[in-house]
């Protein structure tokens, strides 16, 4: 019964705040947005069909979701952790070289941790190595991930931020970094993308929740592209909108009873910190690395 309602719980909240970031990301937002579209038909590397809330499929299903970035200039690296019921599913398999790959000589480093991923959270992420940097602008498809239905029921699936030590500050959330090594998208200096962020559900042997939708994108052009793979100057994108306008879902964890698998344990989220910060230095290093060769003499 506790959990029938934590989940009718997390549906509302998934729910409010799909309201909320589809108007965001989806209309007049013109600066860059992150999230999570339920069905990749459509989508390419550089560009986005209609972004989806909710996919339903059968026990047993492998299907593909889409880790989406919107209106983002001159991106070198960035990286997301990526929430789930692991009691619904799980995640199998990923692709990182879409949108860091697309510019010509691209050099890819995946950055994520190993599959299968069952317990709740799955940390991706990727930096682009190459020399010189040759940052990506725009909207497109930053990994696809590959998920395997392995319980009926309704699960979230969210681009989530943790607080791990309960002092009202971020440990772990989406970052997005540019060549010179500067957070995209971080008004408040912490480090980490402000949003707006869009989740998602899958609904396994059941129907989508009504309402569950599909909303088209609307993107701004990127800036051009000189010969020498760098970006041209663009203007600074506008701050998200105020409260109200970013949200995050926290994740259910995998199992009602300590089965000792639950993400959400201290220890479970104390070692995703570490991670998390030996991950960040190394996506930091290989930015500011290959922009120090890049200006060496």
């Amino acid at each position: 019964m506790n959990k029938m309602v934590a989940t009718a719980a997390i549906l509302a909240l998934a729910a409010l705040a799909a309201a909320i970031l589809t108007d965001a990301i989806g209309t007049a937002q013109q600066g860059p947005g992150i999230g999570v579209d339920a069905d990749p038909s459509g989508n390419t590397a550089t560009s986005l069909g209609t972004i989806d809330s909710c996919v339903s499929i059968d026990k047993g299903d492998e299907f593909q979701v889409d880790v989406v970035v919107t209106n983002v200039s001159d991106l070198a690296a960035w990286e997301v952790y990526f929430s789930f019921d692991g009691d619904v599913v799980n995640v199998t398999d990923r692709d990182v070289k879409m949108f860091l790959a697309a510019n010509p000589g691209s050099d890819v480093f995946d950055a994520s941790d190993q599959l299968p991923s069952t317990g709740g959270l799955y940390r991706v992420g990727a930096v682009d190595i190459r020399k010189p940097p040759a940052p990506d602008s725009g909207s497109g498809v930053l990994a696809r991930l590959t998920l395997k239905a392995v319980g009926p029921g309704l699960s979230p699936i969210a681009l989530t931020t943790l607080d791990a030590n309960n002092d009202a500050k971020i440990d772990l959330g989406p970052q997005l970094t540019t060549t010179e090594a500067q957070a995209i998208g971080d008004a408040d200096g912490d480090g980490f993308f402000d949003g707006p962020l869009l989740d998602a559900l899958v609904a396994v042997d059941r129907d989508c929740p009504p309402g569950a939708t599909g909303t088209p994108v609307v993107t701004v052009s990127p800036p051009a592209v000189s010969p020498t793979g760098e970006a041209a100057p663009s203007p600074t994108p506008p701050t998200p909108a105020g409260p109200g306008a970013t949200a995050s879902v926290t994740p259910p964890s995998s199992s009602d009873e300590d089965d000792g698998t639950n993400w959400t344990s201290g220890g479970f989220i104390a070692m995703y910190v570490v991670i998390g910060s030996v991950a960040a230095l190394l996506l930091g290093g290989g930015v500011f690395l290959t922009t120090a060769r890049r200006r060496g003499p």
